[in-house]
């Protein structure tokens, strides 16, 4: 594996815990302000985006 996907692994994680934090903060119902939903649409894309490159990288 190279740097460059496990550096796209833990960016990941970190946006993850970012994800977390936002369903912490609106829990129990997660009812998400447009701003909210929007920060979690852009977490979710940059995530399946990095597992995407770590996926390609490890069927080379």
């Amino acid at each position: 594996m190279s740097k460059k996907a496990v550096e796209k692994l833990f960016d990941s994680l970190y946006l993850l815990t970012d994800l977390r934090q936002i369903f912490r903060e609106t829990s129990p119902n997660h009812e998400l302000k447009k701003e909210q939903v929007e920060e979690v649409k852009k977490i979710v894309k940059e995530v399946r985006e990095n597992l995407d490159e770590i996926e390609e990288e490890m069927s080379e």
